[in-house]
């Protein structure tokens, strides 16, 4: 054990140091936090600084592999610390699972760009800027403003765009292959990514988002400040889309930022169409089947939020980013991209109709998985319409965007509707497994959201 630690410290002399660093930190923050000598929120951002940052530095000292070895050890560890309630807590008082995050990202990122100059500024980026919108935020705004849940500040986004700034103009001319337009753009999707997470999910979104757009940017068309051009059309769609109530600005924020990753990663605007088309079909259905039932959750008939457009779309912007063949990342589905793109966004369109049109007519339902009579709206539940309807969901979008898979045939086409309307039916015995169900004391009824009397 001697000997592979003198190893260690010979081809690696910045890990033991480092270690200690980090190991100290936690130490002395946790000691601060739970004897009062510090606010807790002062705290958690000294170490967030320290652990981040060192993350960074490890990347362009420590070989890859041996790296990726100690991040996931190291992430174990910290899932059973916090599990055990034995790591720092937040300020509220809830387990500080914020803190999981960053090393999972930082795992996704070294398994997955090759760039460790991508890497260590995607990293420098979660260490700096998010502490410097948070410190901001807490010292200087009067009003904040919850997208997704935890406060936010205007303020506190001022703090994290210029930040941002700053770490680019120390690192030139690190990325300045992209251009003022498109760095000033990866600032701002990565500003509203940071405004839109919550319990520590910012994270692990910022993080990520940062190394792939900066690896996504480099095979962007020639044409001058391109994604500044998308970060501009993204605004009337947002704009539109809180008018008409059809999505929340959490939503509508998620949803363009969903656009631009699917746009970036296909280097074109056309896979913007099943979007697209899966986002207006949607909102007709629920104008043309307005529907509200006793057993369905608290979302019924109000505009869709960040996590319903992530469930809906967070697959297809994932197989958009990943899929297409880039300089500098790793392939994690390839070559069949528009295939299972059009399967994902098939699926959602099928789950989506289904629930929709299915509730509507309030024909018997039954748990797919129980096979026993539930209300309609419960999740886990079908009827014969729903189905039919799914079954029509998944048909429109492949009908609709078949074209754009160029070697697809009918025979193709067929079997990518069966995919999307198989997908539903998986999305229904999830939701019979796992999701929360409620009983009213009085009635016995089953509902997904708690209230009086549940």
């Amino acid at each position: 054990m001697q000997k592979f630690t003198k190893t260690l410290r010979y081809l690696y002399p910045m890990l033991l140091p480092l270690a200690i660093t980090v190991l100290l930190t936690t130490i002395l923050c946790e000691t601060a936090a739970r004897k009062g000598w510090l606010p807790y929120w002062i705290t958690r951002k000294i170490l967030h600084v320290i652990a981040v940052g060192a993350c960074a530095v490890a990347v362009v000292e420590i070989e890859r592999g041996l790296l990726i070895w100690i991040v996931a050890v190291a992430e174990l560890g910290l899932i059973g610390l916090i599990a055990s309630n034995q790591l720092l807590r937040e300020e509220s008082g809830r387990r500080a699972w914020g803190i999981v995050w960053f090393p999972l990202a930082f795992l996704i990122i070294l398994i997955s760009v090759q760039d460790d100059h991508i890497i260590a500024f995607a990293m420098l980026v979660l260490a700096v800027c998010d502490p410097a919108a948070t410190i901001a935020g807490k010292l200087w705004a009067r009003k904040n403003y919850r997208l997704t849940g935890d406060p936010k500040s205007l303020v506190g986004n001022a703090a994290f765009l210029l930040s941002f700034g700053l770490l680019v103009w120390l690192h030139l001319p690190f990325g300045a292959w992209l251009g003022w337009g498109n760095l000033l753009a990866l600032g701002l999707m990565l500003t509203a990514a940071e405004a839109l997470g919550s319990r520590g999910l910012d994270n692990l979104i910022v993080p990520l988002l940062a190394a792939w757009l900066f690896v996504g940017m480099d095979g962007l068309p020639p044409t001058p400040n391109y994604a500044l051009y998308l970060v501009i059309a993204a605004l009337p769609f947002c704009w539109l889309m809180v008018r008409r109530e059809s999505l929340t600005v959490s939503g509508a924020l998620t949803a363009s930022l969903l656009g631009i990753v699917v746009v970036i990663g296909s280097g074109s605007t056309v896979w913007l169409l099943p979007l697209f088309l899966f986002l207006l079909s949607s909102s007709l259905i629920g104008k043309i089947f307005p529907v509200k039932t006793a057993a369905g959750d608290s979302k019924q008939k109000q505009p869709r939020d960040a996590t319903q457009v992530l469930a809906n779309g967070a697959v297809y912007g994932w197989l958009a980013a990943f899929s297409w063949p880039k300089e500098g990342l790793a392939y994690l589905i390839y070559p069949i991209t528009e295939v299972w793109l059009l399967t994902a966004m098939a699926i959602a369109t099928a789950d989506t109709w289904s629930s929709e049109i299915g509730q509507y007519f309030r024909h018997p339902t039954y748990d797919l998985v129980k096979w026993r009579k539930v209300p309609p709206g419960l999740s886990g539940g079908v009827s014969i319409i729903g189905t039919l309807a799914g079954l029509g969901g998944s048909a429109f979008i492949v009908g609709t965007c078949f074209w754009l898979v160029p070697y697809v045939d009918p025979s193709t086409a067929i079997k990518i509707v069966c995919a999307g309307f198989l997908g539903m039916l998986l999305d229904s015995v999830l939701g019979s497994l796992f999701q929360a169900k409620y009983r009213d004391l009085i009635t016995g009824a089953l509902s997904d959201a708690p209230g009086k009397g549940k």
